[in-house]
């Protein structure tokens, strides 16, 4: 039985692929999703999927690059009125709260044992910590810190760092599900770094 040939658009062939793509990575991961589940879901022929990204290293950096954009609208909506330290805690809760819950950052980030990293997946996962970090340097100058740049960042990366490893193995100093903990350990810890 032959399928119905699409109708969308180039664009909405994108569209529709990276949201399976994003569905098949949040169930099974990077190394574990599958072509033809995302072709199918996607409502596309493997052979339109091949023609929007060529290989399965194209998809991965275009879905990284699509978790990328989001999580860096999310973080952008970090409250700044309230000075550099609350917004160093609002910035690090809502950074742990992302890398927890959105399916494709969790999994890009994901340091699986026996899994090999490709150098693209890797990339893509340095460059979602850089960016990461330098928004939230930006949001904390916005906030009203006034320490040097180069200490900005390094202090923002160490905050962004610390919420990535806190999502990939567990801690038993800090129950990162307890908003709550998570905001008192934000401010104990790593509010006093920022000045």
């Amino acid at each position: 039985m032959r399928s119905r040939r699409t109708t969308a658009s180039p664009a909405e062939q994108e569209v529709a692929i990276l949201k399976a793509a994003t569905e098949e990575v949040g169930l099974v991961g990077v190394a574990r999703a599958n072509l033809d589940i995302i072709a199918r879901q996607a409502g596309v022929s493997r052979s339109t999927l091949y023609r929007r990204f060529p290989t399965r290293e194209a998809l991965i950096t275009a879905l990284g690059h699509h978790a990328i954009d989001n999580a860096m609208i999310q973080l952008r909506t970090v409250p700044v009125d309230s000075g550099p330290q609350d917004a160093a805690v609002a910035g690090f809760c809502a950074g742990l709260r992302l890398l927890t819950t959105d399916p494709v950052v969790r999994q890009l980030l994901r340091m699986d044992a026996g899994v090999v990293m490709s150098a693209g997946i890797y990339q893509e996962a340095e460059l979602f910590l850089d960016n990461a970090s330098r928004a939230m340097a930006k949001a904390l100058r916005a906030a009203g810190a006034t320490m040097p740049e180069e200490d900005l960042v390094a202090a923002a990366e160490l905050h962004v760092r610390v919420a990535a490893s806190m999502t990939q193995m567990s801690t038993a100093v800090l129950d990162t599900s307890d908003e709550a903990a998570v905001n008192a350990y934000a401010r104990k810890y790593l509010a006093p770094l920022i000045w």
